[in-house]
């Protein structure tokens, strides 16, 4: 090669290399980003929940210590797991990692009934942030048996269910997601028992995704338009069927709240839980960190 090309072909390549440096470094962020979580917990002496963010792929720090304000809690074995750093995904630029973080409740300055919003998030780099995390209620726990007992549940690609038989003649008043008012339609929940018309839709229009398709195959009413209250004979089965909107990247550990009374009088109420942790693809971590910095990338 003559010492001209040499030379040309060298300033290309350093051009090359500077463009891709400055491309990269223009997509790391600032800080770490936390997905929206809607979580429920029953207050115990203690508590673990485990929390998602997105961070740059070079970022070697790990969460140290977070507090609510009323709460402060610590990673369970920070250092374990290569020194505490869980990439669950990899992606051009960042990873999605998790922390999970255990919350001691024995503090007398815990209500009984808690929620937080946001945290601030102490990293072993000794940075500090305060950032939203969505939503998080901390409930009384309570253990007492009831005419409604669960004998099943299952997870499909795309839903949640849980089946349940009544012990005694009761009547259902209340059947309501937590974050119902919040999540709205990208929450949806099937009833299906003996009171309520079994309806499966069995539509194979051409503009369904094999997820909505296999939702409108489950028997059962949307919740939206089952009659309440509604009874249940002693033996009968009651189902409950619940997704998530395919296109919510959040992470889901939510309840769904039943509650009635039984013929001889008795009070009761009970919760199905609905766990989800997205899968997350390129396009997803661009739209959020675009959400959550309010700027653009493209990963």
């Amino acid at each position: 090669m003559k010492p001209r090309f040499f030379w040309i072909a060298l300033i290309l390549i350093g051009i090359s290399w500077i463009s891709n440096s400055i491309y990269a470094h223009s997509k790391q962020l600032d800080k770490p980003i936390f997905l929206d979580h809607y979580i429920d917990v029953e207050l115990q002496d203690y508590i673990y929940i485990t929390f998602y963010y997105l961070t740059n792929k070079n970022d070697s720090s790990v969460v140290s210590s977070v507090s609510t304000g009323e709460l402060i809690g610590y990673p369970e074995d920070p250092y374990f797991a290569d020194e505490g750093i869980q990439n669950r995904q990899s992606f051009n630029n960042h990873v999605l990692r998790s922390v999970n973080v255990r919350f001691d409740l024995e503090q007398p300055s815990v209500p009984e009934i808690y929620s937080f919003t946001e945290m601030d998030i102490f990293f072993s780099n000794g940075k500090k942030i305060t950032t939203p995390i969505g939503i998080v209620n901390i409930f009384p726990y309570f253990n007492e048996r009831i005419p409604l007992e669960q004998v099943s549940t299952m997870m499909g690609s795309n839903y949640n269910n849980a089946d349940y038989r009544a012990t005694e003649p009761l009547t259902v008043d209340t059947i309501k997601g937590s974050y119902q008012e919040v999540l709205q339609d990208n929450f949806l929940i099937k009833i299906n028992s003996p009171s309520n018309p079994t309806v499966s839709q069995t539509t194979e229009k051409e503009f369904l995704d094999p997820m909505e398709k296999e939702w409108r195959k489950l028997p059962g009413l949307d919740l939206k338009n089952v009659q309440l209250p509604f009874d249940l004979k002693n033996g009968e089965r009651l189902s409950v069927y619940s997704s998530i909107s395919k296109n919510l990247k959040a992470v889901f550990d939510l309840s769904i709240h039943i509650s009635g009374k039984s013929e001889s009088g008795r009070v009761f109420s009970t919760t199905v839980r609905f766990n989800h942790q997205p899968y997350l693809e390129q396009k997803d971590v661009n739209a959020i960190i675009k959400e959550k910095t309010r700027g653009d990338t493209n990963g």
